[in-house]
């Protein structure tokens, strides 16, 4: 996510300087990976159940550094649209198999804390990584961007090579269940995070091309980038600190509330015209996604079976990566339409309908997690938290 981190925030300025694209091809340019894994992510994710969540991982961010070879050599919207989706494959992999690894070391009652916490290494990457961004460009310039990112992910690869992977028991006399039978289990969770995700997306792409409109400097303290690395840090904080609230008061209430506070950062930033402003709204989307993603998650996969883990995180990252891809490209057509601005209003307004269908989906919750730790009971005292 250092690498998501350290490309996505420039990408809009680098296609607009130095590939001569339009605003409209700038959208183009940044969502295109998030439509490559959204086309992949299923098939991923069933990869990773098969063969097993290590090696998608480690092929996952060689692929990555791959995709920044791409934009090293790009010189043209299509050039670089091409290196994006070999990235947005390799970030397919990588996230589902991850998630998915995270979810197989814990039982049901704490995985919305553990996913929590891995959360926490998600964001420290986006808190790092525009920095880490901006400091390349001062030393390389893009091409300097380029090559330090790839580094970044060939180490990301060694790091998955080291790590505990758990051993899933598929139940062989259980025939699996249809990609489209699944689709409908994650369908109400999976279009909540589509809206907060676009949200999203249209901030990553515009949100520093926003603000250096109403007159803040690109780098510095007090600068545009420095108002997305507020956001990165406001999730990370929020997240040790409301790391097991999620199990605590369910996913389905914490994922409304969270919306709303969503809504709140991205109306505030709308109206930004200041770096206080910036900081306050970017404070309160990050409060909002804190604990919005773990929350969906835990709705999204509580029933899936052991061997389903992949695919199920793969159908239901692809609702988030429909959601970047929709805040950055359709975002572009609105910002060239109705400004920066209402685009973010728009994106605001939208989260209530996000929490409406969380709310409208929630309820069965408690007696499924009731049966499950009836079963699980007698084993649950022999669980060790993972290291």
């Amino acid at each position: 996510m250092m690498v998501s981190g350290a490309v996505a925030p420039l990408l809009a300025r680098y296609a607009l300087d130095d590939l001569h694209a339009s605003a409209g091809t700038v959208g183009i340019l940044v969502g295109s990976s998030s439509v490559a894994a959204i086309v992949m992510r299923p098939l991923l994710g069933r990869l990773g159940d098969r063969y097993g969540m290590r090696p998608m991982s480690t092929l996952g961010a060689l692929v990555m550094a791959l995709g920044m070879l791409i934009l090293l050599v790009a010189t043209s919207v299509a050039a670089g649209a091409a290196g994006r989706l070999v990235s947005g494959v390799a970030g397919g992999a990588v996230n589902t198999a991850l998630t998915a690894w995270v979810i197989g070391l814990v039982p049901l009652e704490r995985r919305g804390h553990a996913l929590g916490i891995f959360g926490v290494s998600i964001w420290a990457g986006i808190a790092i990584g525009p920095q880490v961004g901006q400091a390349l460009i001062a030393l390389g310039g893009y091409p300097g961007l380029w090559i330090g990112c790839c580094g970044i992910a060939i180490a990301a690869a060694l790091c998955s090579t080291r790590a505990h992977a758990p051993q899933i028991q598929v139940e062989e006399t259980r025939p699996p269940r249809h990609p489209i039978h699944l689709l409908k289990m994650i369908a109400r969770p999976g279009t909540a995070s589509l809206i907060a995700w676009a949200g999203e997306g249209a901030v990553t792409t515009f949100l520093i091309v926003h603000l250096e409109a109403r007159g803040l400097a690109p780098s510095g303290v007090t600068g545009a980038v420095s108002v997305y690395t507020v956001f990165a840090i406001s999730v990370i904080g929020a997240r040790l600190a409301l790391a097991r609230w999620v199990d605590r008061r369910g996913p389905a209430p914490v994922a409304a509330l969270s919306l709303l506070v969503v809504g709140a950062g991205l109306l505030t930033l709308a109206m930004a015209g200041t770096f206080a402003a910036g900081a306050a709204g970017a404070f309160l989307l990050g409060l909002g996604f804190a604990p919005l993603y773990p929350a969906l998650a835990l709705l999204a996969t509580e029933r899936l079976r052991p061997e389903e883990r992949g695919s199920g995180v793969g159908i239901f990252s692809g609702f988030m990566d429909a959601g970047i891809a929709t805040g950055s490209i359709l975002g572009g057509v609105l910002v060239g339409a109705i400004g920066s601005a209402g685009t973010f209003a728009v994106a605001a307004a939208l989260q209530l309908v996000a929490a409406a269908l969380v709310v409208g989906g929630g309820g069965q919750r408690s007696s499924r997690r009731a049966g499950f730790e009836t079963s699980i009971a007698s084993t649950a005292a022999s669980e060790t938290p993972p290291s």
